[in-house]
């Protein structure tokens, strides 16, 4: 079941949701991290995918190429000042295709591949219901 986020919105919690799936990631517990988060069906997300696409660095692995692994976000080396992650709240929200939810912004996140902070990135939907708040993973591509 997909992680609920207490609200009021604060992006500590956001932050903190994340890092827990990049933990997972870290882990090669593909599984759980894709249960911890909802999932739009156009992008057919499923553990195995997950997996190819960080492997790849952002594209399915293939046979014989480097193989890239989410490593740990505390200790991931940098060379700019940019923060790993960037929140983007909309000035007005939109229903989800269900009903459920009210989509308020979606936020990305930088993975840490191979000891380095990478420009592979993350998003997910902010997806909203009465009193919590759950994400829903969007995209692994370069950014």
């Amino acid at each position: 079941m997909p992680i609920e986020i207490s609200l009021p919105f604060e992006p500590n919690k956001i932050e903190k949701a994340i890092e827990y799936w990049l933990d997972l990631l870290r882990r090669e517990d593909y599984a759980e991290a894709y249960n911890l988060t909802m999932h739009d069906p156009y992008y057919e997300w499923t553990p195995a995918l997950i997996e190819s696409y960080i492997n790849g660095y952002g594209l399915p692995y293939e046979e014989g190429e480097t193989v890239y692994k989410v490593t740990d976000w505390r200790t991931a080396h940098t060379d700019n000042n940019r923060p790993a992650m960037d929140i983007f709240l909309f000035d007005a929200h939109r229903i989800s295709g269900n009903g459920e939810y009210k989509v308020i912004g979606y936020v990305q996140y930088d993975i840490p591949l191979n000891g380095e902070r990478s420009d592979l990135t993350v998003t997910f939907s902010i997806m909203q219901a009465e009193d919590y708040i759950r994400l829903e993973l969007n995209d692994i591509h370069v950014l």
